[in-house]
């Protein structure tokens, strides 16, 4: 089984980059985070949870992981610190995999490795380590959908997802929700719902979705509360 990914555009500075972190699925146990800006990859990030499929956790172990290492590389950027990624896009390799420790605090790369000689520049990697550590104790918002989700154009969507603390793992009531629905045929962000979580942590809705008109559409759930911001997308098809 391969888990819902996460995608987010943020604007720094008049330029537009997009965060991917996907699932590769048990039998390929690796979180991969890609940062594009203008159709290329800046910076990549692979994290392995082999130690999590052999201990059989459940689902939500890897959720929990998937959202935290998107987190920090959205926040990341979010702050203005891309002046400091290394030149040019990170190699993908299969076997560099980065482990994670049990409590699920993602190992992006050990303070070794990751500090750069005296006098240069810290990477991207040292910048993360150091909001990593900073942020450690500190609990965000975690976004997971409730059942199964199918999204097909002209139809209606059903659309269930709860709202809980990253660290403790309790529903979180009154977070903001908006669903929207985004295609690279059409610019413009069409908000299909917008709500609260109810107190059971628990944001439901029925949507009609638009016929399809062409490119790649998803439907982007996004929930905002004093722990912090969250999303979750899913791809919509005929």
């Amino acid at each position: 089984m391969v888990l819902t990914g996460y995608n987010t555009d943020i604007e720094n500075a008049g330029t537009t980059y997009h965060v991917q972190t996907e699932d590769k699925g048990r039998s390929n146990p690796i979180v991969e985070s890609l940062v594009y800006a203008r159709g290329e990859i800046l910076y990549s990030r692979r994290t392995s949870y082999r130690d999590l499929v052999e201990e059989e956790v459940e689902n939500s172990a890897i959720a929990t992981l998937m959202e935290r290492q998107h987190h920090t590389i959205v926040e990341v950027i979010r702050r203005g610190r891309l002046a400091q990624l290394v030149d040019g896009p990170e190699t993908v390799n299969e076997d560099d995999d980065t482990g994670i420790s049990r409590g699920g605090d993602i190992g992006l790369l050990d303070a070794e490795n990751a500090t750069g000689g005296e006098g240069d520049e810290p990477t991207l990697d040292q910048v993360i380590l150091d909001y990593l550590a900073a942020q450690r104790g500190r609990a965000h918002l975690v976004l997971r959908a409730v059942g199964k989700h199918d999204f097909v154009y002209g139809s209606k969507a059903e659309i269930s997802i709860s709202a809980v603390d990253s660290q403790s793992n309790t529903v979180q009531p009154g977070v903001r929700i908006t669903v929207l629905f985004k295609s690279t045929s059409e610019p413009r962000r069409l908000v299909l719902a917008e709500g609260k979580t109810d107190d059971d942590g628990v944001f439901v809705a029925t949507e009609l979705l638009p016929e399809f008109s062409g490119g790649t559409s998803a439907v982007v759930i996004t929930a905002e509360s004093d722990l912090g911001q969250s999303e979750i997308k899913h791809l919509v098809h005929r």
